[in-house]
């Protein structure tokens, strides 16, 4: 017997399907749905995040508001030592430990006014209290300071710091820096802009807050007071200064309180190994070594055709190539050929004219005039390296800038502006021995291939290398090139062993194209322990991390049941194997299409046709080529369109490439296309004359005019009218050595030596072959994505799918009826009932999160000494962010208030919640004025309106007797919150906890159905404390059951009815259901198989009765579906 295991990978889902293919039977099949590892999939930079990001940004506001807090502690203790606040030291250590005594003397000292005071002390003595003041105040706002040179926005002339937000108000550091000036000091322009006591309101009055400072501002002020104010208090030391405001970096012994800043931490460890070299990290893009790889290694692999004839690249041609990328840090590929003369259209190269390659970011902004110029290049390869490493570990801008004046001879213009040159922070695959070993080969002309596996050679050979040289060289690359598909290892392994006689442990250094996961040797199961999950998160990527651990239950589970197999083929979903940037273009043109797919299906309604995938593609083909067919030239009427005489045609022909994209798809009389068989249009019509040729192409180019609809038309024209294709397509699909796929490849080689990915494309042609869309999409022969069981037909097809099953595809279109092929063999007899059959045997598997608390142990080293510290984290969202505080109204009414910006209130029902009568009636008046409210909403300009240069102006005031309207900008808002929980104690915060855990489900003490809503923040109380999560109410007498998101439950059984021991799953399956959404008797159920949420297939229960929606209507029996979807009573 000889098992195959088929999976479908995606990003939230894995389908499997275990067939024998010795008894040709279908074992099992599953589908397993799991949240994806980041939030907002698919939505681009910014949107799209790992689910730890949240957490990490909160954690990092946590550390910033505590290590604040360390600061204001330490100075007020360095304070009281020194006499520059009221309070003994001893009061301040209580007062810091406690937080809540009152005293008197700090309070009058906190409402000292700190503007006044450092307006003062640069021209008239003040106490030192006062001047403790001013340092407490300083400590509390003390600018904007980058803790990187690469990251410090400060100096940009062009950024939002620099120049500030009109948007928001915000005044930039360029106009405070001005103000400066004529001021002396930050505080004194501050104090001089400041409003006077018992003056009315003005609302032309610049505002001291809303402003970007930079730390800069506040040590130039520290340092004018303390000169100006030693003169009067012997107490004001040098080591005094030190403790408050120094700074190493301007030849202080220290950091002082005021100033000292964290350095970041080291991110090495975080930094991935090379594929090569495993015990070695991973080099910086940025690294010169890494950058000339990149070019050799692009210009190696650029290819220039005439007429079909392969042309060689001259010396000098590649020589101006190199020196161009390296000039450069990127260039139109026009550019290129413009270098090497070779811009004639019979020139036919591998990358299009308007294509951007990319050169040198290091390399080219050293060499460029601005810096070294020309010079670089006369570097030795020991003087790069040195220069790269100053700009790579120079954290301190002025320091570089005067080592550049120092050692570097450039004069103070050139140094200022490379001392914010910055370097990119990325890191290849590869490590720099690995690059050393690879480059040399790179630069002789071999492609990458052949320089990794000479590179590995070199590795190995070590000390005996120069000797035996030119006999590698003559060897090696052969062995190379003509062992690819299947490794060139063991055939290299050979060759050396027989000449060199090496050691196993010598042959560990040769390179091959391999994952980060190592397979040492063949296990049993895949691991389950703590080096084993770190070795998954090594790959650094959160989507395939979740992925993959999902991978691992489900196959150690069906390998518990059905034993190890015998060989697995995986197909990975685009989403899985492609990038962030990649996966947001993609889910965009998605959204785009099935907006221009909803129209087209209008339009066929309109005619009266069938909607299905043929019809809507051919409508698109028609209305994208004018309505007229490309090869004829002949106009395209609608009543033609959907009979045999029109037909879809692959421009580049199918059974050579199997892409089957619209990109490569147009229209064509039939008579024409068997005329043209399997040529492209070039192919076909330059046989007729090249007078032939040029009409076809004026004629294309007319069809494929770019329109509203269709803006990639002209795309079109050019694979329309292109001369050569890439006839190594399938070999390229069938090689697939992107990085997720070597990663999920390797991984499942850990227990099974026969691991195959295949193309998706070969999946989706081979399910329509055989029949396999209509078991679960009954009305048309498409792909079904409603209904979560695909991912198991599809892994099915990949079970089933065979090398030669390709080969076979190559002659077929599914646009075209060819008679004289027979019908595709089926796998095996009865294989689409077999497969009907195991698919309506499928419970689909959600996986739930149970997980309330983690114990985490904290570790933190002070002067060499590591303490550790244990502590719990919740799994989860605690409470919603917003804090409010609660208040009693006259009438004795409780609520909770909450102040917002006034642009945030879009409904009449949250202007009724403003707190303030008189706000309330102006907001209201202002919205009769513009009209009313629209549909219940807001009408645009209500609060605010805009200037010409962006500035918001705000529309509604406060009347002001003594001066200037107030504008409004905030209003006071009044929720009630039902459960609201206290933050602290002793301060009146509140939060609301609603994000419901579970539902308890219990009968009282007189056998009445009740039920408990358990917020989140309850249950980790509960873990915290010991107890359970799941508690029995005081008026209850037992529990019933309960209810989580992702529960599964049985409605519409009763559990006597059911064999537990041997389950119908086809019966059993159509009353199963998950739980989808919470709220206080309302429980929502989506059936297990649905896998969108806007279906009918729903149940609702909204009591505990016999009504249409009661709980003993249903009846729910709380069940567990395993990862390989099996059935079990909780």
């Amino acid at each position: 017997m000889s098992k195959i295991l088929g999976l479908d990978l995606g990003t939230n889902s894995i389908g499997w399907a275990l067939i024998d293919d010795g008894n040709k039977k279908i074992l099992g099949m599953g589908s397993r749905i799991f949240p994806e590892g980041v939030v907002n999939l698919g939505e681009g930079e910014g949107r799209e995040t790992s689910k730890n990001a949240s957490r990490t940004e909160a954690r990092g506001i946590r550390r910033q508001i505590f290590r604040r807090r360390l600061r204001k502690r330490y100075l007020l203790r360095e304070l009281a030592k020194n006499g520059l606040c009221p309070l003994d030291y001893t009061l301040v250590k209580v007062w810091n430990e406690k937080e809540i005594f009152k005293n008197t003397q700090l309070q009058e000292w906190f409402k000292l006014n700190p503007y006044d005071l450092r307006s003062k002390a640069i021209k008239e003595k003040i106490s030192l209290v006062e001047l403790g003041r001013i340092f407490y105040h300083m400590i509390q706002r003390r600018g904007f300071q980058s803790n990187s040179r690469s990251a410090g926005t400060d100096n940009n002339e062009k950024s939002v710091i620099f120049n500030g937000d009109s948007k928001i108000g915000k005044i930039g550091i360029a106009e405070t820096a001005q103000s400066i000036k004529s001021n002396k000091t930050l505080g004194s322009y501050l104090h001089s802009i400041s409003p006077k006591e018992n003056t009315p309101y003005s609302g032309e009055l610049e505002r001291i807050r809303n402003r970007y400072t930079t730390r800069q501002m506040y040590i130039d002020e520290f340092e004018t007071i303390w000169e100006y104010q030693k003169k009067y208090h012997s107490v004001l030391t040098q080591n005094l200064k030190t403790i408050f405001g120094g700074r190493k970096k301007d030849g202080y012994a220290e950091d002082g309180v005021l100033f000292h800043q964290r350095p970041l931490r080291s991110q090495k460890h975080l930094v991935g190994y090379c594929a090569f070299e495993s015990k070695k990290t991973k080099c910086p893009i940025s690294a010169i070594p890494n950058e000339l790889r990149r070019v050799y290694e692009w210009v190696n692999n650029l290819k220039c055709d005439i007429a079909g004839e392969s042309v060689k690249f001259t010396s000098e041609e590649r020589k101006k190539i190199i020196d161009l990328l390296l000039s450069k840090e990127k260039v139109r590929f026009k550019q290129i050929r413009k270098t090497i003369n070779k811009l004639e259209s019979y020139h036919q190269f591998n990358y299009k004219d308007d294509d951007y390659i990319i050169g040198t970011h290091t390399i080219s902004n050293l060499s460029n005039k601005k810096f070294f110029g020309e010079k670089w290049f006369d570097f030795t390869e020991k003087e790069q390296e040195d220069i790269w490493h100053i700009l790579s570990f120079f954290e301190d801008r002025e320091k570089l800038k005067q080592y550049a004046i120092e050692k570097w001879g450039f004069d103070e213009e050139k140094a200022t502006l490379i001392s914010k040159f910055n370097l990119k922070d990325e890191y290849a695959n590869l490590s720099r021995k690995a690059i050393s070993n690879i480059l040399p080969f790179l630069k002789l002309g071999f492609q990458y291939d052949v320089a990794v596996g000479l590179g590995g050679v070199k590795n190995t050979l070590g000390s005996k290398w120069e000797e035996n040289k030119q006999f590698i060289l003559d060897n090696v690359p052969e062995i190379v090139r003509s062992n690819l598909k299947g490794g060139y290892i063991e055939p290299l392994k050979m060759m050396l062993k027989n000449e060199f006689h090496l050691s196993d442990k010598q042959f560990g250094k040769l390179y091959h194209h391999s994952s980060s996961i190592k397979t040492v040797k063949l296990l049993d199961k895949l691991p389950v322990n703590l080096k084993a999950d770190t070795e998954i998160q090594s790959i650094k990527n959160p989507v395939v991390i979740t992925a993959l651990f999902e991978i691992r239950k489900l196959v150690n589970e069906l390998i518990d049941t059905y034993g190890k197999s015998d060989a697995i083929k995986v197909e990975l979903a685009r989403d899985l194997k492609a990038s962030k940037k990649n996966r947001y273009e993609t889910r965009r043109k998605q959204q785009q299409l099935e907006k221009q797919n909803d129209r087209v299906k209008d339009e066929l309604e309109k005619l009266g046709q069938r909607i299905n995938h043929t019809t809507i593609l051919k409508y698109k083909l028609w209305e994208e080529c004018d309505k007229r067919c490309p090869f004829t030239g002949k106009n395209i009427e609608v009543n033609e369109l959907f009979s045999g005489e029109i037909q879809i045609e692959h421009i580049f022909p199918w059974s050579r490439s199997l892409n089957d994209s619209f990109m490569n798809k147009t229209l064509c009389f039939a008579d024409e296309n068997r005329a043209k068989g399997n040529l492209t249009p070039y192919e076909f019509y330059s046989k007729l004359g090249e007078e032939k040729w040029e009409e076809i192409k004026l004629q294309a180019l007319s069809c494929f005019k770019t329109k509203p609809n269709y803006p990639n038309a002209y795309h079109k024209f050019k694979q329309f009218v292109k001369k050569k294709h890439d006839d190594d397509f399938i070999s390229r699909q069938l090689n697939d050595t992107r990085y997720i796929s070597k990663e999920a490849k390797n991984y499942l080689s850990k227990i099974c030596n026969n691991v195959q990915v295949a193309p998706g494309q070969m999946t989706a042609t081979l399910r329509h072959h055989w029949g396999l869309n209509s078991i679960l999409n009954k009305d048309d022969d498409t792909k079904s994505r409603d209904d979560h069981r695909h991912h198991a037909v599809d892994a099915l097809v990949m079970a089933c799918s065979t090398r030669s099953h390709l080969q076979e595809l190559t002659k077929r279109n599914r646009y075209q009826k060819n008679h004289e092929l027979k019908d595709f063999e089926m796998p095996w007899l009865y294989f689409r009932q077999d497969a009907e059959k195991s698919v309506e045997q499928i419970l689909v598997s959600h996986k739930k999160t149970n997980n309330v608390l983690t114990i985490r142990t904290h570790k933190t080293k002070k002067h060499g000494i590591v303490y550790k510290n244990t502590g719990v984290a919740a799994r989860g969202q605690l409470h919603k962010e917003t804090v409010y505080g609660k208040r009693t109204a006259p009438d004795g009414v409780e609520a909770f208030h909450v102040r917002k910006p006034i642009d945030s209130l879009t409904t009449k029902k949250q202007i009724d919640k403003v707190v303030d009568e008189t706000i309330r009636f102006l907001i209201l008046k202002r919205v009769d004025e513009l009209g009313g409210f629209i549909k219940g909403k807001v009408p645009d300009g209500a609060f605010y309106a805009v200037d010409e240069g962006g500035n918001k102006l705000a529309q509604l005031f406060l009347p002001n007797k003594n001066g200037n309207p107030v504008p409004i900008k905030k209003v006071r808002m009044r929720e009630n919150i039902g459960g609201a929980e206290p933050l602290k104690e002793t301060i009146n915060q509140h939060v609301n906890p609603r994000n419901n855990h579970h539902v308890l489900i219990y009968k009282d003490f007189d056998d009445n159905l009740r039920e408990q809503v358990v917020t989140f923040w309850t249950a980790v109380e509960r873990k915290r404390q010991k107890q359970s999560v799941f508690q029995l109410p005081e008026d209850g007498k037992e529990v019933v059951t309960t209810l989580q998101i992702n529960d599964i439950f049985l409605l519409g059984l009763k559990s006597d009815d059911i064999d537990w021991e041997q389950p119908n799953y086809e019966i059993l399956k159509k009353h199963l259901y998950r739980v989808q959404k919470l709220t206080s008797k309302d429980y929502f159920f989506r059936k297990h198989n649905s896998s969108t949420i806007t279906d009918d297939d729903y149940k609702q229960i909204r009591g505990f009765g016999e009504g249409k929606t009661g709980w003993l209507t249903f009846n729910p029996i709380k069940v567990k579906i395993s990862v390989s979807g099996k059935i079990e009573k909780i």
